[in-house]
């Protein structure tokens, strides 16, 4: 759970509790950290989800997306581009999802309205998503006994992503330069998902932060 400092119409500071998807299991649930652990899981939670549609052969607004987001829109079935805080992945030939920084996915919606010409589509979906970080060295294991999809090495490499099932669940798994895999998931959906993997990784030990 984070605090988050909110302005009123008066301009007065006023702070609130916010709690992540996922602070119920992390509390509650949680088993010890381990040095041994295969999988280590953490929540990026709290970050803007922006839903984005729009033509790809449009040079405009190719352009536009990389004034506003300091990433080029990736064209390619199934990859996604990343920047310093930014991400965007290929959800369909007209249909990208961005992650931006936390607190920040208000002001960007309106600089993409602003700067995008034609015809787009701009939606945040921040509340209703989550993401989730999985490493280790079993995590490939974790993967091959959750989902249907094939994460082999030879078949999906770093800067690729699928919207696929987990736990029979929709989700959308990418995979980082560092090995490393990000899920995105349905904010109703992840505290069964989060439980789900800490039951499967009971065999290889399981770090949670």
């Amino acid at each position: 759970m984070s605090e988050v400092t909110l302005a009123t119409q008066e301009s007065e500071a006023v702070k609130v509790n916010r709690e992540s998807p996922m602070h119920y299991v992390s509390t509650d649930v949680m088993q010890p950290s381990s040095s041994q652990a295969g999988i280590i899981i953490h929540e990026s939670a709290h970050r803007g989800h922006l839903n984005l549609r729009g033509d790809p052969e449009d040079a405009q607004f190719r352009q536009g997306v990389v004034d506003v987001l300091g990433v080029e829109l990736p064209l390619e079935a199934c990859t996604f581009n990343c920047g310093d805080s930014t991400a965007l992945y290929w959800l369909g030939p007209n249909e990208w999802l961005a992650i931006v920084a936390g607190n920040t996915e208000q002001k960007i919606e309106c600089q993409l309205r602003e700067t995008l010409g034609g015809h787009f589509a701009v939606v945040d979906v921040s509340g209703g998503q989550t993401q989730v970080n999985l490493s280790g060295s079993a995590v490939e294991q974790l993967l091959k006994k959750s989902s249907v999809y094939d994460f082999h090495p030879n078949h999906f490499a770093a800067g690729q992503c699928v919207q696929t099932t987990f736990a029979k669940s929709a989700v959308m798994i990418s995979k980082n330069a560092d090995q490393s895999f990000d899920l995105v998931m349905r904010r109703s959906f992840s505290d069964y998902l989060c439980r789900w993997i800490i039951d499967a990784s009971a065999e290889y030990g399981l770090e949670m932060n």
